[in-house]
């Protein structure tokens, strides 16, 4: 039997199977804003590293921003997606990394103005400074400052932190807002999988997919004071028709990291030739088990009586619990069928532990299973109050997206991070300077004054 104080139990916190179709217009709509002028004459060669949603959508803001002249190359070792993957249970598919997105944030008006910022620090400071000091303070003390109560904080905000990060009261508390946000109603995900966006994101870009993995990043060129300055990415992809691999270099005046920079990293990036270090903080990131269970859950251990009386979700609260959360999945394709028909009482669980499940762990949560599968992945990084929160810029026209993950982790704020990017080097490479670092948005006045100068 495991604890009752280890679970929360509650219709609340299970989330909606909410899935809307994806198209190009969606994309467009959601991410983009309106696009700013693009000088066509002055076009860089820019590299981004990594696949995922935060350089997808870098390449897609800077096509926008740039026009058609750009040249822009994405490095992805694997799958285009990133983060946001999808497991097959039984000929179906599920969702195995992330699953809701969130429809509103306040940076958008910033952006929408071709407004960026340099650190995440800036950024969050023009959100406002509640939310920036949030990131000094642990997350049980940021919502006793907004005036939550202490049993909604040890119940309802720790089993939302427990569930989407990993993580518990100890992280910082703009983290806590955002898994807040995360037990919304009108949450949804994209019909065929998420990694569907970086999909339509790259393809609507109309950037080049390198699939290699980049090993080094060198500074071949810099001319200080004159602005020009030029990378050599070395990097290494497989041979068609064979296991052997081929080493290749490819030169930009512009790189863009979007791949998180830890130690853990199954594809570290060296960084050569640079006058002074490049990665002058520490992101260590948080290493999440997923199990994906076709099967049947041992009632008894939550002291129900059949299958029919589980919630939808279980999530523990207790630090001693060995597991985070236990859910049951809907197929990512609502008109997809099992190859193999379930058995009564059979469903699809997924379950979230923050080190690899042992057999008596596994048994103490289901009485039998017909398919069992295991995925760890660095998931997001270790959060904690008062960390320094990384620069979006690593050296001149060397950007690194994931910084924006110190605030927090998740689809939204990876779009945030690639649209950030992007503004932040077009307003470099263009001197578009007062528009860098500006935590005031422009009067109405002064719209009007940048709608005459464009025209």
């Amino acid at each position: 039997m495991i604890s009752r104080d280890c679970l929360q139990q509650s219709s609340l916190m299970a989330y909606k199977n909410v899935y809307q179709l994806l198209g190009v217009a969606f994309i467009v709509g959601l991410a983009s804003g309106r696009a700013l002028k693009a000088d066509e004459d002055a076009s860089p060669r820019i590299g981004i590293i990594g696949g995922g949603i935060g350089g997808t959508s870098t390449a897609f803001f800077l096509r926008q921003l740039y026009g058609p002249k750009l040249t822009i190359d994405v490095f992805e070792a694997q799958k285009v997606g990133g983060r946001t993957s999808l497991i097959r249970v039984n000929g179906e598919d599920y969702e195995a990394g992330g699953t809701i997105i969130h429809k509103k944030n306040i940076i958008y008006e910033f952006q929408d103005k071709g407004m960026a910022f340099t650190t995440t620090e800036d950024m969050l400071r023009a959100m406002g400074d509640d939310l920036l000091n949030m990131t000094r303070h642990t997350m049980n003390e940021s919502l006793q400052h907004i005036g939550l109560s202490q049993r909604f904080i040890d119940e309802f905000a720790a089993a939302a932190v427990k569930d989407n990060y990993g993580q518990t009261l100890n992280a910082h508390g703009f983290l806590g807002v955002v898994s807040l946000m995360a037990v919304e109603p009108d949450l949804w995900a994209i019909q065929d999988g998420n990694k569907r966006m970086a999909e339509l994101l790259l393809r609507e870009s109309k950037a080049n997919l390198i699939k290699g993995s980049v090993n080094t990043v060198a500074l071949i060129k810099d001319n200080l004071g004159t602005g020009s300055v030029s990378y050599e990415l070395d990097y290494t992809k497989a041979t068609p028709g064979s296991d052997k691999e081929t080493s290749e270099s490819r030169e930009y005046d512009i790189v863009v990291v979007a791949a998180p920079l830890n130690e853990g990293s199954k594809n570290k990036i060296s960084f050569a030739d640079f006058p002074r270090d490049v990665v002058t903080f520490k992101q260590d990131y948080h290493k999440l088990i997923s199990m994906f269970v076709q099967g049947k859950v041992n009632t008894t251990a939550f002291d129900v009586g059949s299958q029919n009386e589980l919630p939808a979700e279980i999530i523990s609260i207790a630090p001693g619990c060995f597991f985070n959360s236990l859910k049951k999945m809907t197929p990512v394709s609502p008109n997809s069928k099992p190859d193999t028909p379930l058995k009564p009482e059979e469903a699809v669980w997924r379950v979230f532990f923050n080190k690899d499940p042992t057999e008596e762990e596994i048994n103490n949560l289901f009485v039998s299973h017909s398919d069992l599968r295991l995925v760890d992945w660095w998931a997001y990084p270790e959060y904690q109050a008062g960390a320094d929160l990384p620069p979006f810029m690593l050296y001149d026209r060397l950007y690194y997206v994931n910084a924006v993950e110190a605030a927090a982790s998740a689809m939204e704020t990876a779009l945030i991070g690639g649209r950030n990017v992007a503004l932040l080097a077009y307003n470099q490479w263009h001197g578009h300077f007062d528009k860098i670092d500006e935590v005031q948005l422009p009067s109405p006045a002064e719209n009007e004054e940048t709608k005459k100068s464009e025209l």
